[in-house]
């Protein structure tokens, strides 16, 4: 349906073009899914419609608060800070709608040096001040049962995600809350593989894995068999060593059961401090409003259009590297750059 511009201080006149003539009074560009993509160092934010008036909105932004690399295809990381801000001013930062002769492919048009050829560009409006403000936040939040923040396949409420007061669950207490963490109790065995029972095999009420049916499940239990012995220890020595620490891979009986299952099994087994990665993938969401701009009629005619507020869209993006580390990680890291600024002093000296 189309969506008329509220913030519309008067409507758009006939346009007059050499197929014909076109009135527009509406478009139906607000609110949208947004595609990104980059040329000659600038983001271009667009979004075309391929129905009744086959019409564009593009949003060209040069600021160095955005991201530096679209390999990623993001606009910008930072969801804590306060909203990013750009004026409308000049060739860099420019909002640009347009109407054309024929069917658009959005792609190939924004993301080219050079644009085809084809369709031909009948109308273009171009902006004339105004601020385009960024809203930046994470798109893998909330508590409905598709919300799974560390892909884990345990839903954020599950796993206490507190959106209002920020009490999040943190089932090991290693400074990562359990609805971002790959590892809830710390036992080197990722969640996702210990929360699905086979057929036959115990479960919690809730319907997770109980290997030792001691009503916790699995995912929450540091010693998974109620053997004594902490299932992050039931590895060899020497698989340590060699960089695997997942009890996952020592299998010393004929079921094919990993010895961290079996309590009888327990003899075998190494301490140790070493912690998985805990990066995750996250996804993002960027909100585009435009506030108090005017759009110039590019055809020396001088017409343009107030807008008071316009909502641009949304551009959302998924499965972003996002960098975790545990409390024991994180000393273990600045214990290290500490000894490098020390190795450098010393050897300036």
């Amino acid at each position: 349906m189309k969506k008329i511009f509220a913030a519309l201080l008067f409507s758009f006149a006939l346009y007059s073009c050499d197929d014909g003539d076109i009135t527009v009074t509406s478009f139906d560009l607000e609110d949208s899914n947004l595609n990104l993509c980059e040329i000659d160092g600038k983001k271009v934010l667009w979004v075309v419609n391929n129905e009744d008036v086959y019409e564009s909105m593009s949003l060209e932004l040069d600021d160095n608060r955005l991201n530096d690399t679209l390999t990623q295809r993001i606009l910008t990381l930072d969801v804590n800070d306060e909203p990013i801000e750009i004026n409308l001013s000049g060739e860099d930062n420019r909002l640009v709608y347009r109407i054309y002769d024929g069917e658009i492919t959005g792609r190939d048009y924004f993301c080219q040096g050079v644009p085809p050829g084809s369709p031909r560009v009948l109308e273009e409006y171009v902006s004339a001040g105004g601020t385009v403000t960024i809203t930046t936040s994470f798109n893998d939040l909330g508590l409905n049962e598709d919300a799974d923040a560390d892909g884990d396949n345990v839903p954020n409420e599950v796993e206490g995600f507190d959106p209002d007061g920020g009490n999040h669950l943190d089932t090991d207490g290693d400074g990562i809350p359990d609805y971002l963490d790959i590892d809830d109790d710390n036992d080197n065995v990722e969640t996702i593989d210990e929360e699905n029972a086979n057929p036959g095999e115990p479960v919690t009420d809730e319907g997770y894995l109980d290997t030792d049916t001691d009503g916790i499940p699995d995912y929450l239990d540091p010693d998974d068999d109620n053997d004594g012995v902490l299932t992050r220890h039931e590895v060899r020595q020497s698989d340590v060593e060699d960089g695997d620490i997942s009890p996952r891979l020592l299998i010393i009986a004929d079921d094919g059961d990993a010895n961290y299952l079996k309590d009888e099994l327990s003899e075998i087994s190494f301490e140790h401090e070493n912690q998985l990665d805990h990066s995750i993938t996250r996804d993002y969401r960027s909100n585009i409003v435009i506030s108090d701009f005017n759009l110039i009629r590019q055809d020396g005619s001088g017409e343009d259009i107030r807008f008071d507020s316009y909502n641009l869209g949304r551009l959302v993006v998924n499965n972003i590297p996002f960098e975790l580390l545990t409390n024991r990680q994180q000393e273990l890291l600045d214990a290290e750059e500490e000894n490098e600024e020390e190795t450098e002093e010393t050897s300036t000296n």
